[in-house]
């Protein structure tokens, strides 16, 4: 009994260090995200229209280990070449990013405030 005991708390501990692992490299896709998205805006406020190839790289490099929808699937979840469309779809991969880590998060439309069901 003891022994099943030391076993539990030994996977409770174990599933308790996976969740904080998950949560930290979840949250470290999302500061990459910001990064990015802090970059894109400065072209942005330049009145700069392209992304650079570098930038068009770490976005690739960031979007490849968000879990979700397949760029050839979802046409709109791919490397944009415009500013505006790069920074939705990194708004999108933080969204992804946000419901695994609290599924009960609210879905908006983008168009309005008004709360969608989930």
């Amino acid at each position: 009994m003891l022994e099943n005991a030391n076993q539990d708390i030994r996977r409770l501990e174990t599933e308790a260090l996976r969740r904080r692992a998950d949560t930290t490299r979840l949250m470290n896709v999302v500061r990459a995200i910001d990064r990015l998205l802090f970059d894109l805006e400065d072209l942005n406020l330049k009145g700069v229209d392209r992304v650079p190839a570098r930038l068009r790289e770490r976005a690739g490099t960031i979007l490849e280990v968000v879990p979700g929808p397949d760029p050839e699937k979802d046409p709109d979840f791919r490397i944009r070449f415009r500013v505006m469309p790069m920074m939705d779809v990194l708004f999108k991969a933080q969204e992804i990013l946000f419901r695994i880590r609290c599924p009960e998060r609210a879905v908006y439309n983008d168009n309005d405030d008004e709360e969608l069901p989930a």
